[in-house]
Protein backbone atom coordinates (compact mmCIF):
# COMPACT_ATOMS: atom_id res chain seq x y z
CA UNK A 1 0.00 0.00 0.00
CA UNK A 2 1.39 3.76 -1.07
CA UNK A 3 1.87 6.14 2.08
CA UNK A 4 -0.15 8.69 1.88
CA UNK A 5 1.53 11.89 2.86
CA UNK A 6 0.51 14.88 4.50
CA UNK A 7 0.25 18.43 3.36
CA UNK A 8 2.09 21.07 5.93
CA UNK A 9 0.08 23.44 6.02
CA UNK A 10 -0.86 26.99 8.28
CA UNK A 11 -3.90 29.38 7.71
CA UNK A 12 -3.49 33.49 8.46
CA UNK A 13 -6.30 36.25 8.58
CA UNK A 14 -5.82 39.26 8.09
CA UNK A 15 -7.79 42.19 8.63
CA UNK A 16 -8.68 44.06 5.62
CA UNK A 17 -8.50 47.83 7.64
CA UNK A 18 -4.46 46.96 8.07
CA UNK A 19 -3.66 44.74 5.16
CA UNK A 20 -4.03 45.19 1.14
CA UNK A 21 -4.74 42.05 -0.45
CA UNK A 22 -2.64 43.21 -3.15
CA UNK A 23 0.35 43.54 -0.15
CA UNK A 24 -0.79 39.79 0.86
CA UNK A 25 -0.64 39.00 -2.97
CA UNK A 26 2.72 40.76 -3.76
CA UNK A 27 4.04 38.48 0.33
CA UNK A 28 3.04 35.37 -1.69
CA UNK A 29 4.78 35.97 -4.91
CA UNK A 30 8.17 36.24 -2.56
CA UNK A 31 7.73 32.94 -1.06
CA UNK A 32 6.24 31.44 -4.33
CA UNK A 33 9.58 29.13 -4.14
CA UNK A 34 8.77 27.86 -0.45
CA UNK A 35 5.54 27.49 -0.52
CA UNK A 36 1.95 27.12 -2.62
CA UNK A 37 -0.68 29.93 -1.35
CA UNK A 38 -4.23 30.00 -1.54
CA UNK A 39 -5.47 33.64 -1.11
CA UNK A 40 -9.37 34.32 -0.58
CA UNK A 41 -11.56 37.42 0.89
CA UNK A 42 -14.33 36.12 3.59
CA UNK A 43 -15.79 39.07 5.01
CA UNK A 44 -13.45 41.89 6.61
CA UNK A 45 -10.84 38.90 6.74
CA UNK A 46 -7.66 38.10 3.79
CA UNK A 47 -7.49 34.50 4.34
CA UNK A 48 -4.36 32.70 3.35
CA UNK A 49 -3.78 29.46 2.82
CA UNK A 50 -0.20 28.64 3.42
CA UNK A 51 1.29 24.65 1.70
CA UNK A 52 4.94 24.53 2.42
CA UNK A 53 7.02 22.28 0.13
CA UNK A 54 10.34 20.64 1.12
CA UNK A 55 11.85 20.52 4.58
CA UNK A 56 10.66 24.03 5.08
CA UNK A 57 7.91 24.35 8.01
CA UNK A 58 4.44 26.16 7.70
CA UNK A 59 5.14 28.09 10.81
CA UNK A 60 7.98 29.70 10.39
CA UNK A 61 7.17 30.39 6.92
CA UNK A 62 3.91 31.80 7.71
CA UNK A 63 5.40 34.07 10.48
CA UNK A 64 7.94 35.28 7.57
CA UNK A 65 5.23 35.68 5.19
CA UNK A 66 3.04 38.08 7.77
CA UNK A 67 5.95 40.06 8.31
CA UNK A 68 6.59 40.70 4.51
CA UNK A 69 2.41 41.08 4.15
CA UNK A 70 2.63 44.29 6.94
CA UNK A 71 6.16 45.73 5.15
CA UNK A 72 4.09 45.70 2.02
CA UNK A 73 1.35 47.41 3.81
CA UNK A 74 2.65 50.28 5.55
Amino acid sequence: MAEKKSLKKASVNFHREIYKKAAVQAAALVYADFAGFRISVRGEYIQVVITARGAVLPESLAAEFVNRALFNSI
